[in-house]
C-alpha cells in the first residue's frame, strides 16, 4: 500500500533469483521510502558494532546467493557455470597485491575468450585467507564457454587452480555460498569488500506490490518448496519465509518421462 510522500507499506515480498523464488510475509507492515534526516543515533558500543557487523555479513551472504542464482545458466546452454578456486604459489598475503593479480587474470581470460579488451566476462568472486595466510579466490564464471583447465591455469600464472563441477546442482547459489562465504567474517577483511561482481550481471527481481506478490505466491507449486520457516523480529513481529526451486519440478518431470 502506498502512503503519502512516497512511503509504502509492505506486508509481503517476493524475490526471484533465476529458478529460486523466495516469499516473505510480515505480521506487521514494513514501511519504506522514508528520507533519513541524518539525526538517527547509531549504536557505538562494542555490542552494537558486533551486531551491525553480523547484519552486514548476513546481507552479504544473501547478496552472493541471490546474485549467483540470478546469473547461472542465464547465458545459454553452451556456457554452463563454472566454480573456480584460484590459489597463489607464493605466499601472497597482501589483499591489494592479490586483487591486482586477479584483475589482470580477468582481463587476460576475457581477451583470450572474447578477443576484445571490452569487459565481457561475467563473474562473482570472493577472496579468502588460507591457514598459511595467503589469499585465494573463489569465483563463479557465468558466461565462459568450454575452456580447458590447463589453459585457465596458464592464464592465471600465479599458482594452482581447481574447477568444481556444478552443472547438476539445483541451487547453485546455496551450494557455492558454503565455500564462498566461510571467510567473510575474517578480521583481515574488515573495512574491505568481502565479495565483488563484474559489471553487467542480472539482478534478482524484488516484487513488493501486494497483488503481484500474491499472484506469484498462488502460482508456485507446493512440490517445489524447499524451505518453510517462521521467526520473530523485534520490530515487525512474526516473519514467514518460504523458498521454492522451480528446477525441482523440471527434474521430477524429466524423471517421470524417462520412466514411461
Amino acid at each position: 500500500m502506498r502512503l503519502k510522500s512516497g512511503v509504502i507499506s509492505v506486508k509481503s515480498k517476493v524475490i526471484i533469483s533465476g529458478s529460486v523464488i523466495e516469499v516473505c510475509e510480515y505480521e506487521k507492515p514494513v514501511y519504506k521510502g522514508y528520507k533519513s534526516n541524518g539525526g538517527r543515533h547509531k549504536e557505538a558500543n562494542e555490542e552494537g558494532k558486533e551486531k551491525n557487523r553480523k547484519d552486514t555479513l548476513r546481507r552479504a551472504r544473501q547478496d552472493v546467493r541471490r546474485t549467483v542464482n540470478a546469473n547461472v545458466w542465464a547465458y545459454g546452454e553452451h556456457c554452463p557455470p563454472k566454480f573456480l578456486t584460484l590459489t597463489f604459489g607464493d605466499n601472497v598475503t597482501d589483499l591489494d597485491v592479490a586483487h591486482y593479480e586477479f584483475e589482470k587474470f580477468v582481463k587476460r581470460l576475457n581477451y583470450l575468450v572474447f578477443g576484445t579488451k571490452v569487459a565481457n566476462l561475467r563473474y562473482t568472486a570472493v577472496p579468502e585467507f588460507q591457514k598459511r595466510g595467503a589469499v585465494h579466490y573463489h569465483v563463479v564464471l557465468y558466461n565462459l564457454p568450454y575452456t580447458k583447465a590447463d589453459v585457465i591455469a596458464k592464464v592465471w600464472r600465479n599458482g594452482f587452480i581447481k574447477i568444481n563441477k556444478i552443472d547438476d546442482v539445483d541451487n547453485i547459489g546455496a551450494y557455492v555460498c558454503k565455500y564462498m562465504v566461510k571467510g567473510l567474517d575474517d578480521d583481515r577483511l574488515r573495512g574491505r569488500k568481502c565479495y565483488f561482481n563484474s559489471r553487467g550481471l542480472f539482478k534478482p527481481l524484488v516484487i513488493e506490490d501486494e497483488k503481484k506478490a500474491e499472484m506469484i505466491k498462488q502460482s508456485l507449486p507446493s512440490e517445489c518448496m524447499t524451505v518453510s520457516t517462521e521467526y520473530e523480529n523485534e520490530h515487525i513481529g512474526k516473519i514467514s519465509y518460504k523458498q521454492y526451486n522451480l528446477k525441482r519440478v523440471k527434474k521430477d518431470t524429466n524423471l517421470e518421462e524417462s520412466a514411461l
